[in-house]
């Protein structure tokens, strides 16, 4: 992991939520993406841009240790080869008041935004200048991040880092709640045209995350993507999430293997479906 030399985050008196530990270890993939991302791109782009439709208080405390930990926007602020800016927007009011307090003090010119992610994505992509390279963590608690949202980002030239909550969402609820809901979240977030309920139905149950990964990767490459990169996230042993890493580059498919082929603790990470 790239040696950080910033302070930690402290209590600074403004909202700071409360998250699982493994949310530490999303961010840890993170940091390492960005420090490679950036390394790699810098000179190759007229700029490169950070986006975070889901972008949380920018403080996170640890359930468990109760240790502060930073949330993805200062991680991106803090990045040791700066983005030319940084594009966030958060839903709710308490975290984006934070977020926005903290934002402005290290990178004064972010554009911050408070709303729904699904709406204020148009407003974000035309800061973006042309001939730029994005990088975007899509990061929500739920099912809440909209196909057409990812749509309007694969416009301009932008890598994504998408948190797909398979095991904490899609397949704890589609059943009970999604089956019978041709507007269900999930229906949302997969986009038009997928087929995930006669392909749940028809794949046996310790198939289904691997399947429903694999229907959205193939929603993705419609948009022009063509490398794809995923890391499970285990909690106590159990799968709770993936992120999919997706571009239209093999470089950033490269990069994604090689910071990812050893976890939090240390240990080297393998690529199995549960």
């Amino acid at each position: 992991m790239p040696k950080n030399t910033t302070p930690a985050p402290v209590d600074d008196g403004l909202y700071i939520p409360t998250v699982g530990e493994w949310s530490r270890d999303k961010h840890y993939f993170l940091m390492r993406y960005i420090d490679a991302f950036t390394t790699s791109m810098k000179k190759k782009w007229s700029g490169l841009h950070y986006l975070d439709l889901f972008a949380g208080a920018g403080i996170e405390r640890l359930k468990t240790s109760g240790r502060l930990s930073r949330g993805s926007p200062l991680i991106a602020a803090h990045a040791r080869r700066m983005f030319d800016r940084l594009h966030l927007c958060e839903k709710n009011k308490r975290k984006y008041t934070a977020l926005n307090s903290r934002i402005v003090k290290i990178r004064a010119d972010s554009h911050v935004l408070h709303g729904d992610a699904n709406q204020k994505v148009y407003d974000i992509m035309r800061e973006v200048p042309q001939g730029t390279l994005s990088l975007a963590f899509l990061d929500p608690y739920g099912l809440h991040l909209h196909f057409e949202s990812v749509k309007e980002l694969s416009r301009r030239r932008t890598d994504l880092i998408v948190f797909f909550p398979d095991h904490l969402d899609a397949l704890r609820n589609w059943e009970r709640n999604y089956l019978d809901d041709p507007k269900s979240n999930l229906d949302h977030w997969m986009g038009p045209g997928c087929d995930w309920r006669t392909a749940l139905i028809n794949v046996p149950q310790d198939r289904h995350a691997e399947t429903l990964r694999e229907l959205y990767v193939e929603q993705i490459s419609s948009l022009g993507y063509a490398y794809f990169e995923h890391q499970r996230i285990y909690a106590n042993g159990h799968p709770l999430y993936i992120l999919i890493l997706c571009s239209r580059s093999d470089v950033a498919a490269k990069l994604w293997r090689g910071i990812s082929h050893k976890g939090p603790d240390g240990q080297r990470t393998f690529k199995f479906e549960l």
